[in-house]
């Protein structure tokens, strides 16, 4: 039968291997058997592997003969198709590229349905060993923190594979609806006879996937043991909770087809395909405004805008929403939508009723204390009902989080609605929304300013790297009030921006619209302070914007030029008048947002000023090379370390700004003196490159100082400091593809390794911001275990 199935295989892979040929009526040339061979041998050294348990010979029958032919054809069709049709463009490649997707789900993502098909399965509770203390029913097997032992004895065959059969969730609380449990497992076979741990089989419930998991024992196995452990971090307990009607050993597979995953394998397909150095997004201007140039950018930001639409709602229990269908823990059993109490609905409420407090009052204790920023003295009095990370200030419950966003969100619900404590979530869908908006329309403002010879490509890239790099996608998957305030800010800023270079774009014969640009503009800037009062740095942005107008060709001398300035200015000079009162009548300075009143984990009024923070700040906020491990989520995260005797308030990190984010590294071309003198031409441009690598610098230091080092603080720089990233790519790839068009030999061979080199960065900007959202803290493994789990299954296929 395997002999049949090589032979049939070579004339399969012959056929679609010549196929080019005839079609293009030519003599088979070596190439042309070449590729045959290639079908030949990557189809089977594939099966090898696919086969390895208990081998490619072994069980041998029609089915596998089928699935092996089938996969020649699927392999035939693709690899002919692409070299037949590869040049004639998009609109021939992305149909043939969704039949190579269709291939790989069908033959890849689902290995399992064909290596197990030929199995045999046996029932392994009938070697349950019977002195085992194990809840039994009629036909049912439960473990719970009590029980959380199996042993099976004398098996006596090789196990390929265990199934839990009918695994239900035991656990009556309603926030443990969705858990997970780990199972490690333990045995002998015949390389073993001694109990050897094997590894660790994680199981949550609602994630169907996760019911089964692939063996690599040797041979028979003698004794198998599972030990069932709950799961624990710091925000989910689950005990262990379950029961089966069996444990199903060597469990031939179903067919399970993701159409997930295919639409991911196509678009990642698709990408390589359009990215490539000879395509034509690299060759169209962008400018040049073509159909598809445009379709591709509306394609990008369905993409982009689907993730910040979907990924605030990943942890239902962080929303700060519920339904009868959703978050049902938190339901209120009568609302159509319930929200859970929020800093900024309280503020909200408090602002409608007159006052600048909380209406909560404080704890009696915490108002009689001579300290109560002292956080083991609270600890110590064992105060009850204090409110975490709130400022109390003159006895009074205070927010000190910008107001911003509770003046545009939080407050006119409530006006309109009556209902308070709107969630933050769809706050910040609205503000991601933004924010992706701002980055499409600052990065076409750029192209059009400094370089309007830049490619479609480039332009796209600049984008996505923009968006994916910035810690946007992170934020949002904690809906948490200090990433509310954060997003907001990022989302004004971008927006303010945008709205400058657009104003410094329009005609001055258009006053009107010059005009109401100056002023928007200026309202995000200034409104940025209300939010992230460290991001007004980048308001510095509007010298580089308005000087050629205003200064070099001194349209500030004209009266108009003074109208003009009055309406960047007013915005500002009214905005922070409102803050100062704000902060004035709370806490007698207009300077003083409340920060160092936060009732937090230490003591923030003596906080001060300390130079050995800075290092291991700079070091892990920006240097850190991220930590690659071989399984999901494949990032590790890590701590800041220092040899310095102080306390050190952090978070863990999955690497540094510049570390983990190779876009950024372009901001090392202006090190090469022929880079240098191009970027110089354009001061503008200059000064924002440079200006966004200072700001980086002065952010990471004030933040180390005044709260400490966290990862979602990198968000206060990142988006202006990745702008300046792309305006050193866009340099060199219009430099680059000027030259290249006059003939230069070396331009000619740099510009393809560049544009290798842009799509390379946004590849791993792409892999990176997704292993965060599953590897960092609040950790999706524990918040939603279903969701976690079925990702990590369909990644890790094999499983």
């Amino acid at each position: 039968m395997i002999l049949f199935a090589i032979l049939l295989t070579i004339g399969i892979s012959l056929i679609f291997g010549l196929l080019p040929a005839t079609i293009q009526r030519r003599r088979a040339a070596g190439r042309d058997f070449g590729w045959a061979a290639g079908i030949w041998l990557v189809v089977w050294v594939y099966a090898l592997c696919a086969y390895h348990r208990p081998g490619l010979t072994v069980g041998f029958d029609l089915f596998r003969l089928a699935a092996i032919t089938a996969m020649t054809g699927w392999a035939g069709i693709c690899a002919a198709g692409l070299r037949i049709f590869g040049h004639r463009g998009a609109r021939y490649v992305l149909p043939l590229l969704v039949v190579l997707a269709a291939g790989a789900e069908l033959f890849v993502g689902n290995v399992t349905y064909f290596n197990t098909h030929s199995y045999e399965p046996f029932q392994l509770m009938d070697y349950l060993d019977p002195n085992v203390n194990v809840g039994r029913g009629n036909g049912t097997y439960t473990l719970d923190e009590d029980r959380t032992y199996l042993r099976f004895l004398e098996v006596g065959q090789p196990i390929y594979n265990l199934h839990l059969d009918n695994l239900t969730n035991d656990d009556t609380d309603p926030l443990h609806a969705d858990s997970t449990f780990t199972l490690t497992i333990e045995g002998t076979d015949e390389a073993n006879g001694a109990l050897i741990r094997f590894g660790s089989w994680e199981v949550a419930p609602q994630a169907g996937r996760t019911h089964t998991i692939s063996l690599d024992l040797t041979g028979r196995v003698g004794t198998l043991t599972l030990q069932a452990s709950g799961y624990s971090s710091d925000h989910a307990q689950y005990p262990v909770a379950f029961t089966v009607t069996g444990i199903t050993a060597n469990m031939p597979r179903p067919l399970q087809l993701s159409l997930l995953r295919f639409v991911v394998l196509w678009m990642i397909f698709g990408a390589l395909y359009l990215l490539r150095p000879g395509s034509g997004l690299w060759q169209r201007r962008w400018l040049a405004g073509n159909v598809c140039d445009r379709a591709a950018a509306v394609v990008l930001g369905l993409i982009l805008a689907g993730f910040v639409v979907v990924v605030p709602f990943w942890q239902p229990g962080n929303t700060g929403l519920a339904t009868a269908t959703y978050n049902t823990a938190y339901w209120d059993g009568e609302s159509t939508v319930s929200f859970v109490y929020q800093q900024y609905g309280a503020l909200a409420h408090s602002l409608l009723n007159g006052r600048l407090d909380l209406e909560e009052d404080p704890p009696a204790a915490l108002v009689e204390m001579e300290n109560p920023y002292d956080a083991a003295a609270r600890d110590a009095l064992q105060i009850q009902g204090g409110r975490w990370d709130h400022a109390f200030y003159n006895g009074r419950y205070y927010v000190y989080f910008g107001i911003v966003p509770c003046l545009l969100f939080q407050l006119p619900f409530e006006a309109i609605t009556g209902i308070q404590n709107l969630a933050y979530a769809p706050c910040m869908v609205i503000l991601g929304l933004v924010f992706l908006l701002s980055c499409f329309g600052v990065l076409s403002q750029v192209v059009r300013r400094w370089f309007p010879q830049a490619s479609t490509a480039a332009y796209l890239i600049c984008v996505a790297a923009l968006v994916l790099g910035s810690q946007l996608y992170s934020l949002l998957v904690r809906p948490y009030i200090y990433e509310y305030t954060i997003v907001c800010g990022a989302a004004l800023l971008m927006l303010g921006l945008w709205l400058w270079f657009a104003a410094a774009a329009t005609p001055v014969s258009r006053g009107g619209l010059l005009t109401l640009r100056l002023t928007l503009g200026s309202l995000c800037v200034a409104l940025v302070a209300g939010c992230r009062p460290q991001m007004e740095v980048f308001a510095l942005l509007a010298l580089p914007i308005f000087w050629n107008r205003y200064i070099a060709r001194r349209r500030l001398h004209s009266g108009a030029g003074v109208r003009e300035a009055v309406a960047f200015l007013l915005p500002v000079l009214v905005v922070a008048a409102g803050l100062m009162w704000y902060n004035y009548a709370r806490f007698e300075s207009p300077f003083d947002f409340g920060a160092n009143y936060n009732i937090t984990g230490n003591d923030m009024t003596k906080r001060g000023f300390n130079v050995v923070r800075i290092g291991p700040a700079i070091f892990t906020s920006l240097l850190d090379l991220p930590r690659l491990k071989s399984v999901f989520p494949y990032l590790q995260e890590t701590d800041v370390t220092t040899n310095a005797v102080i306390r050190t308030i952090s978070e863990k990190f999955c690497g540094g700004m510049l570390g983990a984010t190779p876009f950024t590294w372009a901001l090392l071309l202006p090190v090469i003196p022929l880079a240098r003198r191009g970027l110089h031409r354009r001061r503008g441009a200059a000064a924002v490159v440079y200006g966004s690598v200072a700001a980086m610098l002065l952010i990471t230091v004030l933040d180390c100082q005044m709260a400490g080092v966290l990862y979602r603080y990198l968000m206060d720089y990142s988006p202006v400091l990745l702008l300046g990233a792309a305006l050193c790519w866009l340099l060199a790839e219009t430099t680059l593809a000027r030259r290249a068009d006059g003939g230069e030999n070396l331009a000619v061979s740099l510009l393809p390794v560049l544009r290798i080199g842009m799509a390379a960065t946004l590849a791993w900007s792409v892999f990176y911001r997704f292993c965060t959202l599953f590897a960092m803290e609040p950790w999706l493994q524990g918040m939603n275990p279903s969701l976690y789990y079925t990702v990590n299954r369909l990644v890790q296929f094999w499983m």
